[in-house]
């Protein structure tokens, strides 16, 4: 009994919860095992419940997770950029505690399954020794490869794939060869294969069989990797050869000119390496009718720059701020390069950065231990060089300490409508190091009430919170926080706003118009702090209203307005806090009586008068029209008359007379309408309609006739124009390209790539460059031109400059909103300088005065349209500056931006189940005139690129449409709204991801190639009426498949073959392949005249 009982009150025990054990805190997501090939990135997922105070850690094989910049936490989550083997290799565990208890709790361990495969190298296995292969002996060559899973080989000799046969056999690792023969002399290399992909080939095996009848090799050849410019020299000799024989790609054999040497031991030399000398050659050892033959490969040595993406973890500018004492990593990624390069880092001294000390450098990774103040900030330098030369990029440390708060802002009581101050003051670094936001009730404080609601300003340390008139839904508790990175935030005390209501009127009363005789209300309602009492005089009179008219707690009862009620009331409200007036006018009005009312229906007789009588009366006299089937404006033939007293007669009518007719009388007290139904009967021998409508349809016919033959000569005129334009463009670009051959030949000087600037012979180069800018427009649109190289020169104006396109905002009308971007609204309005014809214009104002970033783009918009000047290119009309904030005013047109007219275009575009009535659709554009389109952007974006301008966000959003269907590139740019599913926050920055290419999403680099890109993307919206690009992708399966190269863009099935091939070379992987625009205006004119054709 007593074993039971202590049973008992342990389960009692365990069934009761306690707070902080088990029961308490769970993992809701665990990470889960995965299977990645190294290098790439993955994501290990932890979330524990309830979330609240829970702080989440890393453990491997038991351990803390060492930091690095390879692996960052983001809540729960662990992100692993870039799997390593080895140093990922062990049981994950995520540690869940809860701040408050100190309890924690572990997840199941989770392993990565790294795919991986090393590189391969050919083995001699049998015989032992090279020396002892002779004819008809047995060879056997292994494959040296390392990596994970089953694996495939794949066997070459001399760049050949080697095939099984009665001699040969091949197993796994290993080639067999029976009964060798001089021909199976050659290079040799295997290729391994696995979930990881193939492996790397490190260097090929020579095999030799030697024959008393063949020529022998005593020197082999070897692959080369040659440095551009310079010689590059591959050996072969062979023994008791008749001949020695080099053949390139397969052709040859080559014989000695002016750009290579072939010498007598059979040594090939090439003066001076170039790209085209890149690929496979081959020298033959020819005895008698034996050949036996050696493939190698050159290669020309090369290094990419680096870009920010060469930062592991990615940073979105080259300033890092570390806090003082903590630790800082950042990994230096090499660049693409052949040879691989090698990376080193330089302290701000210029010293090379050993692997010890409390700054080092370990696997290209900088370290720094404890950042000190004053030794350690400064700017750090990546270097990466091999044989083509060096490359480098510098990220500039800045050593933070923590902030600390001098004052705090102070409770304040104030009147609604007054204009409010709040101040607090810190003592910290200078902006971006240390910012401060304002909270609202906890909440951080946006601006959400327009750009004049409120202002931030941070003038070294004292901060200050500005409302220009105060509103009720601003009272609260208002908070500065202080942020330095590196360290917690801070808050200062909390500051209490209260504000009072004025006494107002909630609405303002308005004018009225009341009918005779009628029953009516006048309303007048106002608040305050407290109630305010509310009543009505009238002027000229005394205090008491007639009997027919009662003033109800502010509201006017008329029961039965009488034509004495006209005149001017005053609504006067007071309370505690004064009182306020506000007078209005009452009109009394007698709305439209028919006094006569035509005869429905009315029969009348062809060819014969008739009357439709209609006969108003009222206050102001009414106006009387009249309609045929509801259409105005139709009954302007002068066998109709109107007469005075408002009836219509019909001089003669005809049979099309019939119908029903409407007579509409009208004043400001309302709208009266009757309609009547007119019946005409066919007249005996009556013609006169008949011979006037046979007139009519002669008279058409001819004017048919005649503007159908214009319009078909003017069309021949217009075929035959471009015609002849085309071939005289072709010639003089022909012309213009031979001429630019023979200045080459005669400067002897090569045209700079993209991939890398050898430092010894850059000046050359550079100057070579400039000499062919000056002569050729094409490298006006080269995709080497970055965007920030091609903003820079235009980005230092001076204000003067600025001052120079300075318009009054007096000049603009009635802004109405069309959207929202990354510095402020955006407006459509008219605008009108002194009696000048008003014009249709956009407005982009620059709220956003504190980002500098933000502040930098806007000017760099301002630029790109400065002194632009092109039909297809929207002009800057000026600059607003007299206040905050600053207008942009843009040039803008009748139907608006392109996007929003496709999306009107479908055919779904009014499926709306809000719409009672269907708005009229837009018309559908047809291939010619989305290649009319088409060839417009490209002329306004060569435009651009002429002016060494880079757009950054060609789409359909940033282009206007025009009624007469002409397109202008703008750039309204409004990434909140309406578009900002359209936009991607990537890095720290709002980018349109769906339009961009590879390299200025992952490497920040913009250029005339890269708006290419977008222009076809531009293409491809018009054809799929605004259709959100890849609209089944999210944005993260747009990124992977971006950074993979695996996004795949299709030309509509619509566009001419030629477009689409076009199409196609505007949106390759690599940006040297894309055409210019240049070449694209001239292809897609081409296409035009083809299809006119």
């Amino acid at each position: 009994m007593r074993r039971i009982a202590a049973l008992l009150s342990l389960l009692v025990c365990v069934s009761v919860p306690v707070h902080g054990q088990d029961g308490d805190l769970y993992f809701s997501v665990s990470p889960a095992e995965h299977s990645v090939v190294e290098g790439l990135p993955v994501r290990l997922r932890c979330e524990a419940q309830p979330s609240s105070h829970v702080r989440y850690s890393w453990k491997i094989d038991g351990q803390p997770l060492a930091p690095s910049p390879r692996r960052h936490q983001v809540e729960g989550d662990l992100y692993i950029t870039r799997v390593n083997r080895i140093l990922d290799s062990g049981n994950f565990v995520c540690v869940a505690t809860h701040e408050e208890t100190g309890y924690s709790i572990e997840s199941s361990p989770a392993k990565i399954d790294v795919q991986w495969v090393s590189e391969a190298s050919v083995q001699l296995q049998q015989p032992k020794l090279p020396s002892a292969i002779r004819v008809d002996s047995e060879v056997e060559l292994r494959c040296h490869v390392d990596g994970s899973g089953d694996m495939k080989y794949e066997w070459f000799k001399n760049t050949m794939s080697v095939a099984r046969s009665d001699r040969v056999d091949i197993k796994k690792k290993k080639l067999h060869i029976h009964r060798a023969v001089p021909e199976d002399s050659g290079m040799y290399t295997c290729l391994a294969k696995n979930e990881a992909g193939s492996s790397s080939v490190t260097e090929s095996y020579p095999l030799i069989v030697s024959g008393n009848e063949t020529a022998t090799i005593k020197v082999v050849p070897r692959n080369l990797i040659a440095k551009r410019g310079e010689p590059a020299t591959l050996h072969c000799v062979f023994e008791d050869a008749d001949e020695v024989q080099w053949f390139f790609k397969e052709i040859g054999p080559l014989e000695p000119d002016e750009e290579r040497m072939i010498f007598e031991n059979g040594t090939l030399t090439i003066h001076a390496a170039d790209q085209r000398d890149q690929g496979f050659y081959s020298c033959h050892g020819i005895r008698d009718e034996t050949t036996v033959s050696y493939t190698v490969e050159l290669q020309i040595a090369y290094l990419l720059n680096f870009s920010m993406a060469a930062f592991e973890p990615k940073r979105p500018t080259q300033l890092a701020i570390v806090g003082e004492d903590q630790e800082f990593q950042i990994s230096c990624l090499e660049p693409l390069g052949l040879p691989p390069p090698k990376v080193y880092w330089r302290d701000p001294t210029g010293h090379i950065i050993s692997d010890t000390g409390p700054v080092r450098v370990q696997d290209n990774t900088l370290i720094i231990a404890r950042a000190r103040m004053g030794e350690d900030d400064g700017n750090y330098t990546c270097v990466a060089e091999n044989l083509a030369g060096e490359t480098d990029i510098s990220v500039q440390i800045v050593i933070s300490t923590p902030p600390s708060i001098i004052s705090s802002p102070e409770s304040l009581s104030v009147m609604e409508g007054d204009s409010v101050t709040l101040t607090c003051s810190y003592s910290g670094m200078e902006p971006p190091v240390t910012h401060v936001h304002w909270l609202k009730d906890g909440t951080q404080l946006r601006e959400s009430g327009g750009p004049t609601r409120y202002r931030v300003t941070d003038n070294h340390g004292n901060v200050t919170l500005h409302f220009k008139s105060v509103d009720l839904s601003d009272k609260g508790h208002y908070m500065c926080q202080v942020f330095t990175t590196g360290f917690p935030s801070l808050l200062s005390d909390p500051a209490v706003l209260t504000v009072e209501e004025k006494l107002k009127f909630s609405p303002q009363p308005v004018n009225k118009r009341l009918e005779l005789g009628s029953t009516a209300k006048v309303s007048c309602k106002a608040q305050g702090t407290t109630n305010p009492t509310v009543k009505w005089v009238k002027e000229d009179e005394d205090e008491e209203f007639p009997k027919h008219v009662q003033d109800i707690n502010g509201t006017l009862h008329f029961n039965g307005v009488l034509e004495e009620d006209k005149g001017r009331y005053t609504c006067i409200a007071s309370n505690a806090q004064g009182s306020i007036n506000h007078t209005i006018s009452i009109d009394v009005v007698i709305a439209p009586k028919f006094t006569v009312q035509p005869q429905n229906p009315t029969e009348a007789i062809e060819g014969y008068p008739v009357m439709l009588h209609c006969a108003a009366e009222g206050d102001p006299k009414p106006t009387i029209q009249w309609d045929k089937d509801s259409r105005m404006n139709n009954l302007d033939n002068p066998r109709f008359e109107v007469l005075s007293n408002g009836s219509l007669y019909i001089k003669e009518v005809y049979l099309s007379d019939e119908g029903k007719y409407g007579c509409t009388a009208g004043n400001s007290g309302g709208l009266k309408r009757e309609e009547v139904q007119l019946n005409v009967k066919a007249g005996d021998n009556y013609r006169a309609d008949m011979d006037l409508e046979a007139t009519d349809d002669g008279t058409m016919m001819t004017k048919t006739v005649t503007i159908t033959l214009s319009a078909a000569a003017g069309y021949m005129v217009l075929v035959v124009g471009l015609m002849l334009y085309c071939r005289y463009r072709r010639r003089r670009r022909k012309q213009q390209y031979l001429q630019e051959q023979t200045e080459e030949k005669m400067e002897n000087g090569d045209v700079q790539e993209e991939q890398t600037e050898l430092k010894e012979t850059g000046n050359k180069v550079n100057s070579t460059n400039k000499k062919k800018e000056n002569r050729d427009s094409h490298n006006k649109s080269d995709g080497a031109d970055t965007a920030h190289s091609q903003s820079s020169n235009q980005s230092k104006k001076s204000k003067s400059n600025y001052d120079k396109i300075a318009v009054s905002r007096s000049n603009l009308k009635e802004l109405k909103p069309l959207g929202r971007g990354e510095f402020g609204e955006i407006y459509s309005t008219k605008y009108q300088v002194d009696s000048d014809k008003e014009s249709l214009v956009m407005v982009k104002s620059l709220t956003n005065t504190k980002d500098e970033t933000a502040l930098q783009e806007f000017k760099r918009h301002l630029d790109l349209v400065h002194k632009l000047n092109h039909e297809n290119v929207v002009k800057l009309i000026g600059l607003c500056r007299e206040k905050e904030p600053d207008y942009m005013i843009l040039e803008y047109t009748d139907w608006g931006d392109l996007k929003q007219f496709l999306i009107a275009s479908r055919k779904d575009s009014n499926s709306s189940p809000t719409h009672e009535t269907k708005q009229p659709r837009a018309p559908q554009l047809s291939v010619a005139q989305i290649l009319s389109l088409s060839n417009q952007a490209a002329k306004g974006l060569k435009h651009l690129a002429d002016n060494r301008l880079v757009h950054k966000d060609i789409a359909a959003r940033n282009c206007l449409i025009a009624s007469n269907l002409t397109i202008k590139i703008s750039l309204p740019c409004m990434t909140k709204e309406p578009y900002q599913q359209e936009y991607t926050k990537h890095r720290n920055q709002v980018i349109p991801l769906r339009w961009l290419p590879y390299e200025a999403v992952y490497e920040d680099e913009y250029s005339t190639k890269s708006d290419v890109y977008s222009f076809s993307c531009l293409v491809w919206e018009m054809f799929h009426q605004g259709e959100l690009p890849f609209n089944k992708l999210n944005d993260e399966s747009v990124l992977a498949q971006l950074k993979t190269q695996t996004l795949t863009w299709k030309p509509h099935k619509a566009a001419p073959p030629a477009l689409q091939d076009l199409q196609a070379q505007c949106w390759a992987n690599d940006p040297r392949e894309r055409p210019t625009f240049d070449e694209v205006v001239s292809k897609i004119g081409e296409i035009v005249v083809d299809s006119c054709l």
